[in-house]
């Protein structure tokens, strides 16, 4: 695929997200903070806990029903937010956006036959588990999420962020 044909996959994909935005904002983000303090060991940000929140809709929720699932998909959320700065340039919309399109791509990596559910996986150490996934996440920051930046400049997302979707 050429580079403008995957950007045009994300811009695609505008549509779909913002169906799935209202159940980005009424989530119930408790649960995902109490889960995320237990990772970071600290009170995590309403920004953090958002995108998180749209990583588990775009993955197709159900899926991260799976405690395995859930946690390695708040790991992989945590490290992308920390490693890119809290992505400060993102409107809070744009933000869940790109945390909607890595739960696309990531969760179904998560559960592939050779992802975390599988038995070699499950006898690597905790350190060797991090560094398997964190392999698979960088990856995907390198081949993907440069194109969903790039994506988000035609989406115009920031236009619809202070009116609901539905009304964009």
């Amino acid at each position: 695929m050429t580079p403008f044909k995957e950007i045009q996959r994300f811009i695609n994909w505008k549509e779909r997200f913002l169906r799935d935005y209202e159940k980005i904002e009424k989530g119930d983000l408790e649960a995902i903070r109490e889960e995320v303090k237990k990772l970071l060991g600290e009170e995590p940000d309403e920004r953090l806990l958002k995108a998180l929140r749209s990583m588990y809709v775009g993955g197709m929720e159900h899926r991260v029903e799976d405690e395995e699932i859930r946690y390695w998909t708040n790991w992989a959320g945590v490290k992308t937010y920390e490693t890119f700065n809290r992505f400060p340039l993102l409107s809070d919309i744009e933000l869940a956006f790109v945390f909607w399109a890595l739960g696309k791509l990531f969760v179904p990596l998560l559960m592939h036959e050779r992802g975390v559910k599988s038995e070699p996986f499950k006898r690597l150490s905790r350190e060797e588990q991090e560094e398997a996934v964190l392999d698979e996440l960088d990856t995907i920051w390198e081949t993907q999420l440069t194109l969903i930046l790039q994506a988000l400049q035609f989406l115009d997302l920031k236009s619809i962020s202070s009116k609901k979707p539905s009304e964009g």
